[in-house]
């Protein structure tokens, strides 16, 4: 019986995950921070909070942002959509926010899982199990049947919904597509986080609500993760080694989402950026330390661009430079913060650049962190590296 025991541990084989490929997406209005300020100059719930406004969105470090209604940008509006929003006041119930999330929504999911698909060089039948996250619009049924459906995707894919995790719900769906391919290593996972933040527009005389609406944005990525043996790797490539999850003590009011008459909302404490300095040098330091490494080990830092604070704050507490946070700062530049998505987009530029010092012969990444903040708050995240 010793003998048989010993003779399956030894058969016993280990899968690292990968993302096999990615993609992301924005819809097609682009607005920018100018633009987005006279939109809300407008809005007669803002005359409290006008003396602020242009500073708020000045320091916000964006340059740019997606929408999926034309409201912001109606010069680009060449289709002439009907604009969602029909006067200055927002005032949309929130069953017609959650209409227009669906009709914005799934077009755009449909067209970034198609894309990673693509890039993962696999075919549709060989996914067999579907993460869809969102934190800006909830439907029964949801994304999820839509994406079977419009992508021709198994009746019998596994699904899985993450919502309301804010914007470290892409950590919390890289865990679930972790687990599942690792416990089924022939077949293929499909994450995909989508938010439509445009739909849920409502501005109020508070500086809270002035200061979302400057930052949030519209965005969607997908991965397709897969597992396999070592020996299976390319030379070079990254693996999503571990995870890990850490609930910061006391931080309960830093994020706050909530579900009202006029749409979905979020409330950032003024003591978010605190929470983030005083904690993650810890989060970090724990994670690493299950792997007998440092921060010195670390090739690159995929920080969630949730805003300039959020970013300088987890600078400051992990000691990180301006250059090592580049990626983060310019796609909070260029895109905003979309939630969900927002670390996946830090995470192609990472890919693309490891792929490019592969391919000049170099080693590329050896090891890096990817993370992000949840209602809690919580800090999620992920690390990557090289096994071989």
């Amino acid at each position: 019986i010793m003998t048989l025991m010993s003779s399956n541990k030894k058969k016993e084989k280990k899968f690292f995950p990968i993302m096999k490929g990615l993609a992301t997406g924005n819809p097609k209005y682009k607005v920018t921070q100018k633009d987005a300020l006279k939109v809300a100059l407008r809005a007669p719930g803002c005359e409290g909070i006008s003396n602020i406004l242009d500073r708020i969105y000045a320091n916000s470090r964006i340059l740019t942002r997606y929408m999926a209604v034309p409201d912001f940008t109606p010069e680009q509006n060449t289709d002439n959509e009907e604009l969602f929003y029909t006067d200055d006041s927002f005032n949309v119930s929130i069953q017609d926010r959650m209409e227009k999330y669906k009709e914005v929504a799934v077009p755009l999911v449909v067209d970034v899982c198609k894309k990673a698909i693509a890039n993962a060089g696999v075919k549709i039948s060989d996914i067999h199990k579907l993460i869809v996250v969102s934190s800006t619009g909830f439907l029964g049924p949801s994304l999820d049947c839509e994406i079977i459906k419009c992508l021709g995707l198994p009746r019998t894919t596994d699904r899985s919904l993450i919502g309301f995790m804010g914007c470290a719900a892409a950590m919390n769906g890289y865990r679930v597509a972790m687990d599942y391919v690792k416990a089924h290593p022939d077949k293929y996972a499909l994450l995909v986080c989508v938010e439509i933040s445009s739909v849920n527009t409502h501005f109020k005389d508070s500086t809270n609500n002035a200061i979302i609406h400057a930052i949030f944005a519209d965005g969607a990525a997908a991965a397709v993760v897969s597992a396999v043996e070592k020996e299976e790797l390319r030379k070079g490539q990254l693996v999503i080694y571990d995870d890990h999850s850490c609930l910061m003590d006391g931080t309960e009011d830093g994020i706050t989402l909530s579900i009202n008459d006029d749409g979905i909302s979020c409330k950032l404490s003024k003591f978010l950026p605190q929470y983030i300095a005083k904690n993650m040098g810890g989060y970090v330091d724990d994670f690493l330390g299950k792997h007998g490494q440092t921060r010195a080990d670390v090739d690159f830092w995929a920080i969630h661009p949730g805003g300039r604070r959020i970013i300088e704050e987890a600078q400051n507490g992990l000691g990180v430079t301006e250059e090592q946070a580049a990626d983060s700062w310019a796609v909070l530049n260029e895109y905003g913060n979309m939630l969900s998505p927002s670390v996946m987009f830090v995470l192609e530029r990472v890919f693309k650049r490891h792929e490019e010092m592969l391919a000049r012969g170099e080693e590329g990444y050896k090891m890096g962190l990817a993370f992000s903040f949840s209602p809690g708050v919580g800090a999620e995240g992920i690390m990557l590296r090289q096994v071989q």
